[in-house]
């Protein structure tokens, strides 16, 4: 996977009445995403393939980046507020294709943050020359389905009962999507002009 090349960061942008700065994941980033993921409810977890509050799953994440894994992180304060992942299997036959992970602090949704996340990381996408994105997460979660269809993502398939968390519940887990190498086109009237342009 070649770096990101058309994106400059850091980049702030002011929500929720505080500069947030967005950059690219780091090793060092490790403590902070350990306390972020901390604070986030176990349904947020299940946004994500793998359980990320083990040390483990967070190792093997830290040590991806730049090859398997492109991460944002924002944070606000000194605080790490949200984190994204691009994570692509260079190895498959779907080496255009982008798995797309969000997660927003509770403290910090329904001000944009998650918007501009996810903006962020299409942009992430081009730069990458990724063709396309998905992202994945249970049919419940109808607010973050909603944000990710009005930036341009569509519905592809449902799952059912695919996703069991630590009680033993299980989930029906959606799968969006969103082809990047159409961006352009979809773009207009679905709130991503200003963020391709930037």
């Amino acid at each position: 996977m070649k770096k990101p090349t058309q994106r400059n960061y850091p980049r702030h942008l002011a929500l929720n009445g505080t500069q947030v700065e967005f950059r690219l994941m780091r090793m060092e980033d490790g403590p902070p995403l350990t306390e972020f993921i901390a604070g986030l409810p176990m349904r947020d977890l299940l946004f994500v393939r793998r359980d990320i509050s083990h040390p483990k799953v967070i190792a093997a994440w830290l040590g991806a980046l730049g090859k398997e894994v492109t991460s944002l992180v924002a944070y606000a304060d000194g605080h790490m507020v949200g984190c994204t992942a691009v994570a692509v299997d260079v190895w498959s036959w779907s080496s255009h294709v982008g798995d797309l992970r969000v997660l927003v602090a509770p403290a910090w949704r329904g001000v944009g943050l998650g918007r501009a996340l996810i903006k962020e990381c299409v942009n992430l996408a081009v730069s990458l020359g990724l063709e396309k994105l998905t992202v994945h997460m249970t049919v419940d979660q109808s607010a973050a389905i909603n944000a990710f269809q009005e930036l341009g993502f569509q519905a592809e398939s449902v799952l059912r009962n695919h996703v069991k968390d630590h009680d033993g519940r299980t989930y029906d887990l959606a799968i969006l999507s969103l082809e990047v190498s159409e961006l352009a086109v979809r773009a207009t009237g679905k709130g991503m002009t200003t963020a391709l342009n930037e």
